[in-house]
């Protein structure tokens, strides 16, 4: 038994089933136990337990086994024990492991996280945030932990519009904040804190604020977009790419007559190729598609179907995203008003407001259309050009409305008696110009220029109240043929006002039409204006003098400065040519000018010599005196030249006392404060006033020329002249005779009391170089003398 427990004992407890099977150690220890218990002391019997002989409990060698097998399940057990814990550490540190895994990826989460980000703890401290939201605020995380909004020195500007306590049962505020970011710049934030919860319990809140400054501006535009699409005053309608119609503006559907929902799905009108020209069409696709854009006039039809003239502008909006639709923007503006203002301003501009009747740049674009007909059809053109006789004086009489009157009656008039073909316009004040075409000659013409002479021979009725002015005006005319007086527009209206002229200065009433020669003379008028304006630039005037004398004893008191004009190539142009054309052109103001300045330069030169004149007479025109600063002009003259005023004599002529007598007086009464003397020239050939003469601060009286020739022949003449003389010295002025040829013109004069002379008798117009006072001689022959004399009747001032 004993052996065969030790045979069988290593086996039991070095078996590898024994390794194997959990709970080996712990039966044999039981096993163990239960032996102690039943062994009897030392000495004693061996006791027989359940028929088995247990003798061997009082070997040593099996309590030695039995040791050694407890041993053994202790040691087992230990080393269970250990790899227990050391799975359980290897657990451990693989879920730590998972957890920093966790928490780094939360955050790197929470650092990549473009929005603000901040925790709280349930009393609203702060436990951290992420980098973005130190950039928001430029609070650093250190300075945030641990303390709440009321704790900092400047919290966010959100912070008093979330309520901590609120968040704290569970509920999620949500507010818009403006805010300024450290680097200065306003941002809109939509924060939302809310909440968090573990297992019931209240853990604090979280807190994420997003920049929504760019949406709030995108709203912005979108509203302010949606109010002027709903508002603008142009129609707006957006077309998908089958050219539909997807939306339209209340403006749009003013302008059509439809409703939003009748032109929804409906292709509009101005885009059909039926409706629309498709030359236009084809452009505007072609714009479109080349630029994106397309600006241009449409007509579209409008509910009751009228054509509606719109100014489009088409743009192509491309897709928004990739895959997504283009579209089409038309802007519509409702231009019937600016077309309807274009009509009548350009109605206003081809038509004379007055009368209604074409002015003169519709007039040449009429001609122009009937020269190219003529030209075609070889047929003829007349032009006859109109001029109102009488008609200044109605506004002279009856005021400027009663002109306009009477021009709206003639132009009445003339329409009458034209026919439907005929064009009539307006082209001056009372200039009138009538185009005939078709089968027209000289002849016709000059009958159709009869009736409307006889047209105007019944008097114009002017004013609604009893008793009505009544006015009788005639038509002078001209008439101009194409192609035989004319190839163009100018030239026919050119030539049909010379002949308008001419009519005017030989016959009035009457129709002349026009000959070659008065384009000769009007041209060579023009050259002569020419020459005059460059003649003034270069300076080819020149004054020559002609003596005064006294009567009584021939002694020299003055001397009369003459114009003189030697033209380069012309040679000497008479005064009697010139003077009137300056006069007309306004020349005469630059040129009068230069002459008092020379004859002034010239007097105060002459001052103080012996048998030189010591007063120079110069002539002057109304149109010099009515210049605003004549009398300053002359003080100026005088005192840069250095010339006395006393020796300074101002002509004018009677006709200055018919334009505006008490101006008049007044300007020479200015003229004589200053020491000018003043003289009437060619007095009696005009149509004198006795009363005003008397008023008129003059001192000197110049017998015309015309009296003095045929004082010896003609006894009518000579009672004039020496009524003039008696005249002058009833009111105390001087009398002086010009154009004295012979010595019994001299001795007559003389004896009638005549105080001064000048002519011929006495001495020629001298430069003043030459200027010597020569001993009285008889004139040379008549002729010789009247022909020369014509050019120093004036100065032509």
């Amino acid at each position: 038994m004993k052996a065969n427990f030790f045979r069988r004992s290593p086996a039991r407890s070095t078996g590898r089933g024994a390794s194997r099977a959990p709970g080996t150690g712990l039966r044999a220890v039981a096993l163990g136990g239960a032996v102690l218990a039943v062994a009897p002391p030392a000495g004693a019997a061996a006791p027989l337990l359940l028929g088995v002989d247990l003798s061997f409990l009082h070997e040593p060698s099996f309590w030695w086994l039995a040791f050694s097998l407890l041993g053994v399940v202790a040691m087992g057990l230990a080393l269970g024990l250990l790899y227990m814990l050391r799975l359980r550490l290897r657990l451990r540190r693989q879920e730590l492991l998972a957890v920093k895994r966790e928490r780094s990826k939360l955050s790197a989460l929470l650092n990549a996280i473009p929005d603000p980000v901040y925790f709280k703890d349930q009393r609203g401290a702060y436990e951290g945030c992420n980098p973005a939201f130190v950039h928001c605020t430029g609070l650093p995380e250190s300075q945030l932990l641990g303390l709440s909004d009321q704790q900092l020195s400047q919290s966010p500007d959100w912070s008093l519009a979330l309520n901590h306590s609120s968040s704290a049962v569970g509920g999620m505020q949500r507010t818009l904040a403006w805010s300024t970011r450290p680097d200065g710049q306003r941002i809109c934030l939509d924060v939302v804190q809310a909440a968090v919860f573990a297992d019931g319990q209240n853990m604090g809140s979280v807190g994420v604020a997003r920049d929504v400054t760019a949406l709030r501006e995108a709203m912005s535009q979108l509203h302010r977009a949606v109010t002027v699409f709903e508002h603008c005053g142009e129609g707006i309608m957006v077309l998908d790419a089958d050219l539909l119609i997807r939306d339209v503006n209340p403006a749009l559907c003013a302008i059509t007559g439809y409703s939003c929902e009748e032109l929804l799905g409906t292709m509009p009108h101005y885009l059909q190729i039926g409706e629309q020209n498709p030359e236009i069409l084809k452009e505007l696709w072609a714009e479109v598609g080349a630029k994106g854009k397309w600006s241009g006039e449409l007509l579209e039809r409008n509910k009751v179907g009228v054509a509606v003239p719109l100014w489009a502008t088409i743009v192509s909006v491309p897709p928004a995203e990739a895959g997504g639709e283009a579209h089409y923007l038309s802007v519509l503006t409702d231009i019937s008003r600016i077309k309807a203002t274009e009509a009548e301003l350009l109605h206003q501009e081809l038509h004379d407001r007055l009368t209604g009747l074409p002015n003169l740049a519709l007039l040449r674009d009429r001609i122009e259309r009937q020269i190219g007909i003529a030209e075609r059809e070889r047929s003829g053109v007349a032009v006859l050009y109109i001029d109102l006789d009488g008609f200044r004086e109605v506004n002279d009489v009856a005021g400027h409305a009663a002109g306009d009157a009477v021009l709206k009656e003639a132009a009445a008039r003339f329409l009458n008696v034209l026919r439907l073909s005929d064009s009539v316009a307006r082209v001056g004040a009372d200039e009138f110009v009538i185009v005939l075409s078709g089968q027209v000659d000289e002849e016709s013409a000059m009958r159709l220029g009869e009736r409307l002479i006889e047209a105007m021979r019944e008097p114009i009725a002017v004013g609604d109240s009893e008793p009505q002015r009544r006015f009788n005006l005639g038509a002078s005319i001209g008439l101009a043929l194409f192609p035989a007086d004319g190839r163009t527009v100018d030239e026919l209206l050119r030539n049909a006002e010379a002949a308008m002229c001419r009519a005017k200065a030989q016959a009035r009433n009457t129709v002349q039409a026009y000959r070659p020669e008065l384009t000769l003379a009007v041209q060579q008028r023009f050259e002569l204006t020419h020459a005059l304006r460059h003649a003034c630039e270069v300076a080819q005037f020149r004054l020559e003098y002609q003596p005064q004398l006294r009567l009584s004893d021939g002694a020299l008191i003055g001397a009369e400065a003459l114009l003189r004009w030697n033209h380069p190539t012309r040679g000497p142009v008479s005064p009697m040519e010139f003077i009137p054309l300056a006069e007309e052109t306004g020349l005469i103001v630059p040129i009068g000018r230069w002459v008092l300045e020379t004859a002034c330069a010239q007097a105060a030169r002459w001052q103080g010599v012996a048998g030189k004149p010591q007063q120079v007479a110069v002539n002057v025109s109304a149109r010099q005196l009515r210049q605003p600063d004549f009398v300053e002009m002359v003080e100026a003259i005088l005192a840069a030249t250095g010339c006395p005023a006393q020796a300074l004599e101002l002509e004018v002529t009677e006709s200055l006392l018919l334009e505006d007598a008490e101006a008049a007086i007044q300007l020479l009464g200015a003229l004589n404060q200053r020491g000018v003397r003043v003289a009437i020239d060619d007095f009696g050939t005009g149509y004198s006033s006795l009363s005003y003469l008397r008023r008129m601060p003059v001192q000197t009286l110049k017998i015309d020329r015309s009296f003095v020739s045929e004082l010896g022949s003609d006894a009518s003449v000579a009672a004039i002249a020496r009524t003039v003389i008696v005249l002058a010295r009833s009111l105390n002025l001087d009398v002086l005779a010009e154009g004295v040829e012979t010595a019994e013109q001299a001795a007559w004069l003389r004896r009638e009391g005549c105080d001064w002379a000048q002519g011929w008798y006495y001495g020629r117009p001298m430069a003043a170089w030459d200027f010597v006072l020569a001993q009285p001689q008889p004139a040379p022959q008549r002729e010789v003398v009247q022909g020369v004399a014509s050019g120093d009747l004036l100065l032509a001032l």
